[in-house]
């Protein structure tokens, strides 16, 4: 099986993203602008009433915080299934801590892969499940 230029620059920047967020011990996503530090929210349950720039803000790192768990779970996917090609036809995406999987696996086995390391990773509140066995 031959890769892409496409898929093995993915490869490379999902790569990039678990190493960078292991060595800083923090979670890190890539993005266009390149690494994007994600910090942590430290504010008192007691905290006044929020600005409409301090609620733009959360929101944005809210949206970072999702690609960062994107990210983490594509890396995982691909570091833990066998074949490289299932990790690429298992489509994320996460709003809020809510993880949409879809696509396909080749076996029961890797569904089930898929599913455990997705919930192995921090920051997932919720899985909607969507991904079909198909043996091709």
């Amino acid at each position: 099986m031959r890769k892409t230029s496409k898929t093995s620059h993915a490869v490379r920047k999902a790569l990039l993203a678990a190493t960078l967020t292991v060595a800083t011990g923090g979670v890190l996503a890539l993005g266009g602008g390149g690494v994007v530090r994600v910090a942590a929210n430290d504010n008192p349950t007691n905290a006044p009433a929020k600005s409409a720039t301090s609620m733009r803000a959360e929101n944005a790192t809210e949206a970072v915080s999702d690609s960062a768990i994107t990210t983490t779970i594509k890396t995982k996917l691909l570091l833990s299934m066998k074949d490289l090609k299932s990790a690429e036809d298992v489509h994320v995406k996460t709003r809020d801590g809510i993880v949409n999987v879809s696509g396909t696996v080749p076996s029961k086995q890797q569904h089930d892969v898929a599913l455990e390391t997705i919930r192995s990773v921090d920051g997932v509140r919720s899985i909607h499940d969507s991904l079909k066995v198909s043996s091709r």
